[in-house]
Order: structure tokens, then sequence, then C-alpha cells
């Protein structure tokens, strides 16, 4: 999921990338259609024992597109699209224990794990963007590869996740999370899943007794991924993610919060990329009067040069 940040490989190595993407699908792609994220060497021996990942997964799919499309070459993408067919209905699988989209909603509701290392519960324009995004790469390959009913299925999921995200995921200056950080029921409802997360259980994992509060959420919370789907599809060619305007706004609303000219302004408890008189963005700023959790989402006040390159790029991209 690192690699979602990563941009230079496909363009200047193009056939070294694409041996990545064989080697996830044909050696890192469960029975069910999930995908560990982090792959074994040497190479089948094995799954990693732990679930998938909303924008590991997800971005797979996209970053899949975008190779076949700097290759042209069909007939890799003919070999590999059952299995990339296969990792995207698994958001809808019965397999699937993190239950991400059980109805074709196109909005990812269940337990999503994702690169900050912990589990968003409910919809988020980051993770959900990049399941329309790979709903939206995957119409297009089904469509080459004359797959026409899987084709108008994605594209009609992808619809009502797009109209859905931009209804209600925009709080008119930019995306959030909707959770009820009070809903002690969202937790237990996967607490049955007792694989053991940063040394608990889920429910020790996530939920704070003491303050009767979901743990390492966004909530309010401006992002710094956000839009991070869009960027890969405005690269890649593959036109709307979320509405043009809206995304202008956010990213002028990542400027806005996220963006500390003085680190040693801020308190930071986390890692320190970023600090004294240089400047940076933020993985996650909660302006006043926003919703923000007690323990909110990991490394929220570290500045890491990926996420930032991405952000920085789309932010030229929509013409900061």
């Amino acid at each position: 999921h690192v690699w979602n940040y990563a941009q230079a490989l496909p363009f200047l190595f193009p056939k070294l990338e694409r041996s990545m993407r064989t080697a996830d699908y044909v050696y890192n792609l469960r029975p069910d259609g999930g995908m560990p994220f982090r792959i074994q060497l040497p190479l089948g021996i094995g799954h990693w024992n732990f679930r998938a990942c909303a924008d590991g997964q997800f971005g797979g799919v996209l970053k899949t597109y975008r190779d076949w499309k700097i290759s042209g070459d069909t007939e890799w993408l003919r070999d590999l699209w059952p299995m990339v067919k296969k990792s995207i209905e698994f958001a809808w699988s019965p397999e699937n224990e993190d239950r991400w989209d059980p109805d074709k909603s196109g909005v990812l509701t269940g337990r999503q794990h994702h690169t900050l290392d912990m589990e968003l519960f409910g919809p988020n324009a980051w993770l959900t963007g990049m399941y329309l995004g790979a709903l939206k790469a995957g119409t297009e390959m089904a469509e080459q590869l004359g797959d026409s009913d899987t084709a108008a299925e994605y594209r009609a999921i992808f619809a009502k996740g797009k109209a859905w995200a931009d209804k209600n995921l925009f709080n008119g200056e930019y995306y959030i999370q909707r959770v009820d950080l009070k809903d002690k029921a969202i937790v237990e409802a996967f607490a049955k899943d007792e694989v053991l997360v940063q040394g608990g259980n889920t429910m020790s994992a996530y939920w704070n007794e003491e303050h009767e509060e979901i743990k390492y959420q966004i909530a309010e919370g401006s992002s710094i991924d956000q839009l991070l789907a869009q960027w890969h599809a405005s690269l890649y060619g593959l036109g709307e993610i979320f509405d043009p305007e809206q995304v202008k706004k956010a990213n002028a609303a990542i400027y806005k919060y996220n963006y500390i000219p003085l680190m040693r302004d801020v308190y930071n408890p986390c890692r320190i990329y970023c600090l004294n008189d240089e400047g940076g963005l933020v993985i996650c700023a909660w302006p006043e009067g926003a919703q923000k959790p007690l323990i909110p989402a990991p490394y929220s006040q570290e500045t890491m040069n990926g996420f930032e390159y991405s952000a920085a790029i789309h932010m030229i991209m929509t013409g900061m």
C-alpha cells in the first residue's frame, strides 16, 4: 500500500513495474480474492497471515490499468484479468471478513485496513475513492477484453458510489469520514474475529473503554489522502472520481489546514520527519470546531515525503 505514492518506476522502468503486478496477482492473491499487503519471499512460499488492505488492494487495480496503458500489452492484461477481477469483487464477497461493500453500493462501509497501519470504520473519501478508482479502471479493462457484463456491473456500482460520496462525504470544504465515534456496536460487529491487532483483540485495539469512543479514526479531519484516488485517476487519464469543483476546494483545504509553515510551532508525539524551521503537510488536521477523535488516526501529526509529493502534484494539476 505504501507504493500507491510512487510513480517514477512505471514510467522509467515499465517492464520492472509490470513484474510487480504479475508477482502480486500470481503469488500474493488469496483464493478468496483478498490480497495481503506484504508479499512473501521467495515467491510461492505462501501468504502473509494478515487481512487485506483496502488502499493497497484497490491501488493494485489502478496500477494494473496504468501499466497496461503505458505498455499497450493487452495480452499481459488478459492473463492477469481473472485475478484482477477477483480482487475487485472481493469488496462484496461473502468471504471478505471485513465486509467492505456487501451490498455493492460503491461505498466502503466495513472495516478497512490502510497504510497508516490501522482500520477505518465506515465511509471515507480516501479508501472509498480508491475503490471507486478500481471500479472505473476495471470497467475500462473489462470493456477492452470483451467482458461486457462485468463492465456494465462495475460501471453501475461506480456511478452509485460516486454520487453518494460527492453528496455525503464532502462537508462543503473537504472530504471527511462518516462515523459515529460513540457507537460501540460498529467495533463489536467485528469482535468475533480475534486476529491480533497491535498485540490485542479487536475490541481492545479499537474501543476506548474509558472514554467510550472508537480509536484511530479521522472523523471530521482533513486527511492528506482524501483525494489520493483522484490523483491516480488524473495521472492515468481515467477521468473523474469525485466532483471536480469539490476536488479543487478540497485541495485548497488540504493546503489551508494540513500545511504547517514552522514545525516547531506544533506538537508531534509521532516520528519526527520534519522539524524546527522546516514546513510540511501533516497526515491529518482538524480545523477548529471539527470533530476530532480523542485517539486519532496514527501518524496524524507526521509529515512524510511520499504523501506530500502526491498531494502537491495534485494541487498543481488542479491549478494551484
